[in-house]
């Protein structure tokens, strides 16, 4: 069955084009009474007015040709990388991680660092968060609350200095 949108060639099992992801639509159906007086023709492919998407497996590498149908790279400057968008909010999420995490080593260390590990967790929890800023605010906010409790663990409870003597 071919794609009425991009003329793409699928399997008659498909309700939507691999390519262009769009509906497929069945061609008519002869009575089963009488067979089709004329096969059915899948429409001429149209040229594409907006640029086909991308996926990781199909990005242009800069000085390669491109496949067939992708816009060609150009050759006069190298091609720009796409940064994720900031998530302003799981910044800040990632950001009172931190300031419960140090806030634990003063008062509270248990309490507040495994809020600090909660909060930097929530910061990366989503996939698209595991880039950039959010995830350097997110793996330092879970590192200072660990870093609290085995600090309360190691040198306040098993190494607390001897009271001194009267």
């Amino acid at each position: 069955m071919f794609c009425g949108e991009c003329g793409t060639q699928n399997p008659d099992t498909n309700q939507f084009c691999k390519n262009c992801g769009k509906p497929l639509k069945r061609p008519p159906q002869a009575p089963a009474s009488r067979p089709a007086a004329v096969p059915y023709q899948p429409p001429a492919a149209q040229p594409a007015t907006a640029q086909p998407a991308y996926y990781p497996s199909q990005q242009p590498v800069y000085g390669q040709q491109p496949a067939f149908g992708q816009p060609p790279v150009p050759t006069g400057a190298a091609p720009a990388t796409a940064r994720p968008p900031l998530n302003k909010v799981m910044l800040v999420v990632g950001i009172l991680g931190i300031l419960a995490g140090l806030a634990s080593f003063l008062r509270y260390p248990y309490l507040l660092g495994i809020l600090a590990i909660v909060l930097g967790g929530v910061a990366i929890a989503k996939p698209e968060n595991r880039r950039g800023a959010v995830m350097v605010i997110g793996i330092l906010a879970i590192l200072i609350g660990l870093g609290a409790m085995l600090f309360d663990v190691f040198y306040i409870d098993i190494l607390s200095p001897a009271p001194p003597d009267l």
